[in-house]
């Protein structure tokens, strides 16, 4: 039976088990597990769990995206009970072009805004049908799914890729995320941090909603089927900070009401019954250094597929890397035997 280890227990790990063979022996290993208490270190349970394209795409990165919008999309008509919903989208930009978009073609119910839909500062913006996801009850209820085919979950904290040698696999999976930047034997130097600030408050909103404004301008709010909604308005590149700052949930608050007064009638914190704040850190590959990193690499010995790096969050490219990853995985497994093994 071929065995398959994948490090890192969150969407992307996870994703890549959902894609394997089921006749595979898999085992999750990683520091942090679903179901675990919020912890900063563990991105998945934090994000905001929506799909949207990411603008600036290599054409990998798209097909990445897009085959894991069309997972999702399917997850959220076959299993409602997943916290996957299939909703509407609002995207509104200051600077650009529908041109620019991508995936205008691509997504269901895809619609340019009326100039008399718009803010006045806006220069085009779009609405178009996608899905959100509630990170509690999705990362469970992937965890149970795999669970019941087999799949095994495992604690373990590694400092390289080194370590797990000997579990006797044949194919091991790196899907750490930010944490390939510390493991010893992959130092990925290439990664690129940045930081939110976000709001989970119980509201009832079944939208998504996106501002992307010049001069760091920015905001979103998005609708959960488990009766919250993530608020966020605090993006910065290149910053490490975890610290939850109140000035920050202000500045959300504020934009939401100015651009959401219907749906944020206050900019008061008070008014609202916030259950807490979100301040964490992702880490991505710009497309200058190639994108998300699917490829496979040979590492003392060990038969290595790496799977992280991806932009805007793991859930919008996590279905498409377990697609990548899992072609990459039958590469190894189905390799002619080479002279020296005969």
């Amino acid at each position: 039976m071929v065995a398959i280890t994948i490090l890192g227990a969150g969407i992307t790990g996870m994703a890549i088990a959902s894609q394997l063979p089921q006749d595979y022996k898999i085992t999750i290993l990683g520091k942090h597990l679903p179901g675990d208490p919020l912890n900063k270190d563990f991105a998945s349970p934090w994000a905001g769990a929506c799909w949207v394209g990411v603008h600036v795409s290599s054409p990998q990165d798209q097909k990445l995206q897009l085959d894991s919008f069309a997972a999702l999309w399917k997850l959220a008509k076959a299993y409602p009970e997943s916290g996957v919903r299939i909703s509407d989208m609002t995207e509104i930009l200051e600077y650009g072009s529908p041109e620019d978009i991508w995936y205008r073609s691509k997504v269901p119910g895809f619609r340019l805004l009326r100039r008399d839909e718009l803010p006045e500062a806006a220069k085009f913006g779009m609405t178009y049908k996608t899905v959100i996801i509630s990170p509690p009850v999705f990362l469970s209820w992937m965890k149970s799914r795999l669970e019941a085919r087999g799949v095994k979950f495992g604690r373990i904290s590694v400092q390289s890729l080194g370590e797990l040698k000997d579990f006797g696999h044949d194919v091991l999976i790196n899907a750490t995320g930010a944490q390939s930047k510390h493991l010893k034997d992959v130092s990925d130097s290439t990664l690129v941090p940045y930081r939110l600030q976000s709001i989970i408050m119980e509201k009832d909103y079944n939208q998504g909603y996106i501002y992307r404004g010049n001069n760091g301008y920015y905001f979103n709010m998005f609708g959960r089927p488990d009766g919250t909604t993530y608020v966020g308005g605090i993006k910065m590149l290149g910053s490490s900070d975890r610290t939850v700052y109140d000035s920050d949930r202000e500045l959300i608050l504020s934009r939401g009401h100015q651009l959401l007064p219907d749906q944020l009638p206050s900019s008061n914190a008070n008014d609202y019954q916030i259950l807490y704040d979100i301040a964490t850190t992702y880490s991505f590959r710009p497309q200058e250094n190639g994108g998300a990193r699917i490829e496979k690499e040979i590492l003392d010995g060990q038969k290595v597929v790496h799977a992280y790096g991806q932009e805007a969050g793991g859930y919008c490219f996590s279905f498409g890397l377990g697609r990548a990853a899992t072609e990459l995985v039958a590469d190894y497994i189905f390799e002619l035997p080479t002279q020296s093994q005969l």
